[in-house]
């Protein structure tokens, strides 16, 4: 083996030892490169060991199979007189010098084999030397293209045992072994037809073995060797068929102004059996779709005898939607049961469920409730943007000041800050605003609400209901014990939750959702559920009052001039205001009909903002609403400070264009 050696040297080929050298080499450097990605160091080295190990591994099996290709053969036993003879082993001695003797008279002929006896040259003793013979390259190319697929799926193994959390060491080693001993089968049956489909079934049955192990421990679009992924990989390679295509569009959407996704992020496909069925899957999209371009919050459907009546929530303000007539509303509940995973046979008890959707790539959430009535089902729909819904402190429309002092309030630690509202003001938007202005991924972040449409990220949402008294207090309290770093409580109600809430001021941050028509109101409400100012006033920090303004449309707002006398009474005589701007009066289009605005579609309004009132509290706040000072004291006190009302808030906003004084009048007068 060492003249192989030698002359594989010599011919320029790579020693075998470098050969594997590199492989450990090449793995270590790979193994190196991927080491931070999340993974502890003795995840790094045995990641390192078991690559190396396979590396030198198939580096063997490799050279063993090209040294059963490769052999030695000797030379002929007889060489022609004109070949040059190879040196000998030993030089035979010099032969005595010949006597002269006189020219031979001609003697008689001798017979043939004795003339071709002494033609024959003598026999000379030689060294075998080794000789490349010819090399089967479509078997070394077979057993070269199965080491990489063994390769490829150990490697593939050691990452996914970490993926679907199995134990690593023992289907590392199975699948380790089975392509090892699959390659020993190959290389060194001498038969390549024979060994290389033993070699397959050694090193596939322990492949096999793991695929079937996985795939109980993922969803079915996780699994592997099933007839769904081998068909993926069919339409990875070869493409999708004409017919494929075309199912692929139907099930996507694609085509269609909304899109329907699972909970699983997967497109749902409602099997119509019928043309009535297919004409009220339209309406469905139809609805939906005009539903979430006119921004609606919720969609309500009332199964009628003769029709579906459609509403929809929009700004606050309740306006139709359009009918759905017979026989498209007979089938309307049921698909929109059977998209939400419903049951659509039921049609007195409650129900609940979930839909995504997908307009124009802005994804929705859709929350669907449905309740039997005297009349017919009824369906609920609550629409929920959720890139619009991620809003944060700075875009909820609060003013430069007004962020400025609700910022500082929220920065005191320990400290309590009050938040109130009005019914349907968004003061649950609010705190969740607030709940994203703290390092939710270094804190304990803890919020208690009554219900959760919208969570925040790494955020714990507890479910209480105030009504069950002590059950919601005992839970309060053991939340308590946990040590949260920021507390957040949604419409509190419970005087014991409130005393439990002021404790919690003490040591931690807390944020309080009240009911309130203003700031002071709510101040009074808390004190009055704690029994004690002075209990409120220890860590307060800051209290704002809120409501939702409807926002002008910005293509179709008219621009007006104000009368000087409402703006005396407004106090904004000294603002030189010369152009204020108000909904816009409807102005016939061509042949009679109305013109209708794209962007409102003739509402008149176009979406919504918060319309604030914060008050800072200092220590000489704090100090009068421990003694029990009136509201209207601490209101003046505070407002010499530069506070700022809800009606004055409102004048900038109807000032900037952004609304009108209708709008800030209608929302401040709501009622709580």
């Amino acid at each position: 083996m060492k003249h192989i050696a030698e002359r594989l040297r010599t011919a320029g080929g790579m020693p075998r030892p470098s050969f594997a050298w590199a492989c450990l080499q090449d793995t270590r450097a790979h193994a190196h490169a991927n080491s931070g990605v999340g993974m502890p160091p003795s995840e790094t080295r045995s990641r390192t060991l078991f690559r190396a190990g396979l590396c030198l591994g198939l580096a063997a099996l490799v050279t063993a199979a090209a040294g059963n290709t490769w052999g030695l053969q000797a030379p002929p036993a007889s060489a022609p007189a004109s070949a040059p003879a190879a040196p000998a082993t030993k030089a035979a001695p010099p032969p005595p010098a010949p006597a002269p003797v006189a020219a031979p008279a001609p003697a008689a002929a001798k017979p043939a084999a004795t003339e071709a006896a002494d033609a024959a040259p003598a026999p000379v003793h030689l060294t075998p030397q080794p000789r490349m013979c010819a090399v089967s390259i479509p078997k070394l190319m077979l057993v070269l293209v199965f080491a990489a697929i063994v390769f490829y799926v150990c490697n593939w193994t050691f990452l996914d045992t970490r993926f679907v959390s199995t134990n690593r060491t023992k289907w590392g080693l199975v699948v380790l072994g089975g392509g090892l001993a699959g390659l020993t089968a190959a290389v060194l049956v001498p038969v390549i037809y024979a060994g290389l489909p033993l070699g397959v079934i050694f090193f596939g049955g322990a492949a096999v073995a793991y695929a079937v192990h996985r795939n109980t421990l993922v969803t079915p679009p996780l699994q592997v060797l099933t007839g769904a992924h081998l068909v993926r990989l069919r339409r990875r390679i070869f493409g999708r068929t004409a017919e494929e295509r075309a199912a692929a569009d139907r099930a996507s959407g694609a085509g269609r102004p909304i899109i329907f996704m699972g909970l699983d992020d997967l497109p749902i496909r409602v099997e119509t059996t019928s043309p009535d069925e297919q004409m009220a899957m339209n309406e469905v999209e139809r609805v939906l779709h005009d539903a979430i371009m006119r921004r609606a919050s919720t969609v309500g459907y009332l199964a009628k005898p003769t029709k579906g009546e459609v509403k929809f929530r929009i700004s606050g303000e309740t306006c139709s939607g359009g009918d759905v007539d017979r026989p498209a509303a007979d089938h309307f509940t049921d698909l929109v049961k059977r998209m939400a995973n419903l049951d659509p046979a039921e049609t007195r008890k409650p129900q609940e469920g979930r839909v995504r959707a997908i307009v124009a790539t802005q994804p929705f959430e859709l929350r669907i409730k449905t309740a039997g009535t005297v009349k017919g089902e009824q369906i609920a729909i609550r629409i929920i943007d959720v890139v619009s819904s991620q809003l944060r402190l700075e875009r909820i429309g609060l003013s430069e000041g007004a962020f400025a002092a609700l910022n500082d309030a929220l920065a005191v630690h320990p400290g309590l800050v009050i938040l109130s509202g009005t019914q349907d003001s968004g003061l649950t938007t609010t705190i969740h605003s607030c709940l994203r202005h703290f390092d939710r991924y270094v804190s304990n972040v803890v919020v208690f609400e009554p219900h959760t449409d919208i969570e925040v990220e790494n955020v714990q949402h507890i479910l209480i209901n105030q009504e069950d008294g002590p059950v919601a207090t005992a839970e309060v309290r053991s939340r308590m014990r946990m040590e949260p770093d920021v507390v957040a409580f949604d419409s509190l109600a419970l005087p014991e939750i409130a005393g439990l809430l002021a404790e919690a001021s003490k040591e931690h941050t807390v944020v309080v959702g009240i009911r309130a028509a203003d700031a002071v109101q709510a101040i009074a409400r808390l004190a009055a559920l704690l029994g004690s100012s002075q209990a409120l006033a220890d860590r307060l920090q800051a209290v704002t009052n809120q409501r939702l303004v409807r926002l002008l449309c910005p293509d179709c707002k008219e621009a007006y001039r104000p009368n000087p006398d409402f703006l005396r009474k407004a106090n904004l005589g000294a603002a030189k205001v010369d152009i204020l701007y108000r909904p816009p009066t409807r102005t016939p289009g061509g042949e009679g009909a109305s013109a209708v605005c794209p962007r409102c579609n003739n509402e008149r309004y176009a979406g919504r903002t918060g319309l604030f009132e914060v008050m800072p509290i200092d220590a000489v706040a704090r100090e009068m609403i421990g003694r029990g000072a009136s509201a209207a004291d601490v209101r003046a006190y505070i407002r010499k400070g530069g506070m700022r009302n809800l009606q004055e808030e409102g004048l900038q906003m109807v000032i900037e264009g952004r609304t009108s004084i209708e709008e800030v009048l209608r929302a401040i007068k709501q009622a709580t």
